[in-house]
């Protein structure tokens, strides 16, 4: 029953995150990098509200879960998947927290009204990190999948 519950928050989790970070990746990053950068930055800055704290959250919750279900799956191979599935999203943890935030920081220290001439575009810097990010929580989703469908 323990092991069932985990394993519904875990694919939940992870699905979350990597649905959101595929549609920041398709959606969201394409609008952002058309924009001038004066509105560039101001939209970050409110997108970047929405996204915090609920993503690294719903992320640990997730990783909590895949740690828990590596001693609790029933089968060896269920289990090394769950440990691929957390690798994963540490991998995910680890690109926005040295990756991701930083940009996000200066960012958020940028004035906009003007923005200064010396400005270095974040932008392709920003989406470079994200897509890895996108990568380590698709990963760790289809990780997670193979582990429910091994474990049934």
């Amino acid at each position: 029953m323990v092991h069932n519950a985990l394993s519904l928050v875990s694919v939940l989790g992870t699905g979350i995150v990597a649905g959101v970070f595929f549609a920041v990746a398709v959606s969201v990053l394409p609008a952002l990098a058309a924009m001038e950068p004066g509105r560039y930055i101001v939209t970050h800055r409110a997108l970047g509200k929405g996204y915090h704290p609920h993503m690294p959250l719903i992320v640990t919750v997730a990783l909590l879960a895949d740690a828990t279900l590596v001693f609790l799956a029933p089968v060896p191979a269920a289990r090394l998947l769950f440990a691929v599935a957390g690798v994963c999203l540490v991998g995910v943890q680890v690109v926005s927290q040295f990756g991701n935030v930083p940009i996000n920081r200066r960012v958020g220290r940028t004035p906009t009204d003007p923005v200064p001439e010396e400005w270095d575009d974040p932008r392709p810097l920003w989406r470079r990190w994200h897509t890895l990010r996108t990568v380590f929580a698709v990963l760790a989703l289809l990780a997670t999948g193979c582990a429910i469908l091994v474990a049934s």
